[in-house]
């Protein structure tokens, strides 16, 4: 969509865009945020630099794009209303997000959009990297498109180391009882623009529905690897007060963990 009041600048080659001329901490119009969809439905990824939002300010912008989103997790622990969640890394609570995913596939209906702040960095390190899943799609060649075409694939916590040393053993053997996995079509179909994406991920996708064990992780070893090519990726370093929103349907991303022994805090909202 064209704008006279934002300025974009794409930052890879296959996705992700700079906005600028935006103040997030103002609520969101109908229009601006149409705006902002129409972006994300061309750049996947959108990096607004530098806002500086509190958690109140951070939620009203991802709620502008979606239903509140309640992690599994939290709805074990009572959870109702979406909120700010906080992810402190730190020796005593290390860094889990680094593994390729798209956030909770494993839900029957997981998010559609996530976002990110930064409000504590490393002195360096820490960057969060993003992969385009319709290139990716749009690479494979035509015989293997049509075999995967029909496939579905049973995601599930897979582990769960992540979620343990967040949690505890308890919690996770409780949210696995209570949302055990969901089935998804390997080969997705963007409800906005039509294009097709490949929908799997090497942290949560367990196995091809109807494959043996054997086949299926064949297949999807082949997957994940050329999934995450490097060619379809793009890489943030963050600034503290940086704003990202992505297109959870359509990439994966991984948060590097390079920093340790130092902190970082960011503070995520996920809409559906």
């Amino acid at each position: 969509m064209a704008t006279t009041s934002l300025t974009v600048t794409p930052i890879g080659g296959r996705l992700g865009a700079r906005v600028e001329g935006a103040d997030l901490r103002t609520p969101p119009t109908p229009a601006f945020a149409e705006e902002v969809r129409a972006l994300l439905d061309e750049h996947l990824v959108l990096v607004f630099p530098e806002q500086h939002l509190d958690d109140e300010q951070h939620l009203a912008f991802a709620l502008a794009f979606g239903r509140p989103y309640v992690h599994p997790i939290g709805r074990v622990l009572g959870r109702t209303e979406a909120g700010v969640e906080h992810i402190v890394d730190s020796v005593e609570r290390p860094p889990y997000q680094d593994r390729w995913h798209t956030d909770v596939s494993w839900d029957t209906e997981p998010p559609v959009y996530g976002t990110l702040r930064a409000i504590e960095l490393p002195p360096r390190g820490g960057d969060t990297i993003w992969t385009n899943q319709y290139a990716a799609y749009d690479a494979l060649s035509p015989v293997m498109q049509r075999v995967i075409e029909p496939l579905e694939a049973w995601h599930d916590m897979g582990e769960a180391r992540a979620f343990t040393t967040k949690t505890n053993a308890d919690i996770v053997a409780r949210t696995h009882e209570q949302f055990p996995g969901a089935t998804h079509p390997v080969v997705g179909v963007h409800p906005r623009t039509g294009r097709r994406y490949l929908n799997v991920n090497k942290e949560f996708t367990s196995h091809i529905v109807g494959m043996t064990r054997e086949e299926s992780d064949g297949i999807l070893r082949v997957l994940f690897d050329h999934a995450t090519n490097p060619n379809f990726q793009m890489r943030h370093q963050w600034t503290v007060g940086d704003v990202v929103i992505w297109d959870e349907r359509c990439t994966l991303h991984f948060a590097v963990a390079d920093y340790l022994p130092h902190r970082r805090e960011m503070a995520r909202v996920a809409v559906r």
